[in-house]
């Protein structure tokens, strides 16, 4: 959390984040880190990268998924 917090823009981070939330079956965490970084690159006018998109969708399809942020 340290790099997010000197760079909150950096995907590649969220992406790590997302990573080892999931990892560490902490869904609250990766229900937190995904509306960060939407809102994010929302506020920059920016779209996510491709390559979070999916890992976005990969992880929020895995069993035990509950209700999950939407992409936009």
């Amino acid at each position: 959390m340290i790099g997010i917090g000197a760079d909150d823009s950096a995907e590649l981070l969220y992406q790590d984040l997302m990573r080892t939330e999931h990892a560490a079956s902490n869904r609250s965490g990766l229900h937190t880190a995904i509306p960060r970084i939407q809102h994010i690159n929302q506020t920059l006018d920016c779209d996510l990268e491709t390559e979070i998109e999916d890992l976005i969708r990969e992880l929020l399809n895995t069993p035990g998924t509950t209700t999950a942020p939407s992409l936009q």
